[in-house]
């Protein structure tokens, strides 16, 4: 059996639809989202744009990477693995073609952000809207959902329970960022500061939705992105047919 990767995107991302789990996840992005609009429009609180992208990407991003680790988790859990593993190639075709589906994955989740500030903004929801944060903000989804997954994806390489791998990455997604931002407030120590800032766990979650990175932190981001990548694929390769 030879590992197409066209093939096994198009099939699993036609799942994706067919079983409604990314409606579903795109549904928990837009609620927050929507809500803080509703709430900004109606008067009730003095929020700007910037709070609608980070209440789309609060529980977004959680989805966008879940979505592609559930294709990994469902393979090996259900030693299906082992059909595709037959050789070195398809274990790095494989690989490579779970890639493409989180890339395609954080593509359609950055462009439905795109479209509901957009049309927020259009409403009359305050604040500036420019390229330079359309574009900042398109390219932070991409490197956090990929980044994540492929975490996400070397801890079930290492035998994590895919239990504990879902809870550690919505605890790093969800709430591990709010515990390193009262470190950040409550010191005075400059390399400490410098080092939270510059960790991808910290800056992922507080500035995907907000600002583009900083040029430090997208060189992190992306030498953390490769690093990842070529660890997945160095524990694949050494799996036992």
């Amino acid at each position: 059996m030879i590992l197409d990767i066209k093939s096994y995107v198009s099939y699993n991302l036609s799942e994706l639809f067919k079983r409604g789990s990314l409606i579903v996840g795109v549904l928990a992005a837009l609620g927050p989202a929507i809500l803080i609009s509703y709430l900004i429009l109606s008067g009730t609180t003095a929020f700007t744009i910037k709070h609608v992208s980070n209440f789309y990407c609060m529980l977004g991003m959680l989805a966008a990477v879940l979505h592609p680790l559930y294709f990994v988790n469902r393979d090996y859990s259900s030693k299906t693995i082992s059909l595709i593993n037959n050789s070195k190639q398809n274990r790095k075709k494989y690989v490579l073609a779970n890639v493409v589906i989180a890339l395609c994955v954080s593509l359609i989740y950055a462009a439905l952000g795109i479209v509901l500030l957009l049309v927020t903004k259009e409403l009359g929801v305050p604040g500036e809207l420019k390229a330079s944060f359309l574009l900042g903000f398109s390219v932070n989804v991409f490197l956090l959902v990929l980044t994540f997954f492929l975490f996400g994806y070397i801890l079930l390489l290492y035998g994590v329970r895919s239990g504990a791998v879902y809870g550690i990455l919505t605890a790093l997604l969800l709430f591990f960022h709010n515990i390193l931002i009262n470190v950040l407030e409550s010191t005075n120590n400059v390399f400490l500061s410098n080092i939270i800032e510059n960790f991808p766990g910290y800056f992922y979650p507080v500035m995907v939705g907000s600002n583009p990175l900083s040029p430090m932190q997208y060189f992190i981001g992306c030498l953390t992105l490769v690093v990842l990548l070529v660890l997945v694929l160095k524990k694949s390769e050494r799996i036992e047919i």
